[in-house]
């Protein structure tokens, strides 16, 4: 595709009285370009051609379904593709899977906050306790909390 400047250059030297060798050779293109456009009565126009449906598209709501019920890798899910008539490549199905697994991990959660006494976190844990005389012993603790507040028993 030629800029409209280079068009209206074709057609200025024509014009001039120019041969389609002496224009193509001054700006840069080759003899049939410069032939092609002299034919044409109007600018050319940049055609768009419609994109053919991807050979993925009949089956990316399973591929979504496998994924909400797991995070399976793009090889298993090409397989049970495969088993129900995909007739595409890995690489495609590694792509789609790759855009839904990064949409998955962008999703943010909300902090809620309970009112006192209504929720409450525990761990247990475990130390090493040097006694008095020397001994070391091993002590097991439970730990709650209340919004900030800690109590060890």
């Amino acid at each position: 595709m030629i800029s409209k400047e280079v068009y209206m250059d074709i057609r200025a030297m024509k014009r001039s009285g120019k041969s389609i060798r002496a224009i193509a050779k001054e700006l840069g293109l080759h003899r049939s370009t410069v032939k092609k456009h002299l034919e044409r009565v109007d600018f050319p126009q940049y055609r768009k051609n419609k994109r053919k449906d991807s050979v993925l598209a009949p089956y990316e709501q399973t591929i979504r379904d496998f994924l909400e019920v797991d995070s399976y890798q793009a090889t298993w899910i090409l397989d049970k593709l495969k088993a129900r008539g995909y007739a595409g490549g890995y690489d495609t199905v590694k792509r789609f899977v790759r855009t839904i697994k990064a949409q998955k991990s962008r999703l943010a959660y909300v902090r809620f906050e309970t009112e006192p006494g209504k929720q409450a976190q525990f761990d247990w844990g475990d130390f090493q306790v040097e006694e008095p005389g020397g001994r070391t012993s091993r002590v097991f603790v439970f730990m709650l909390s209340f919004l900030g507040l800690r109590s060890i028993i």
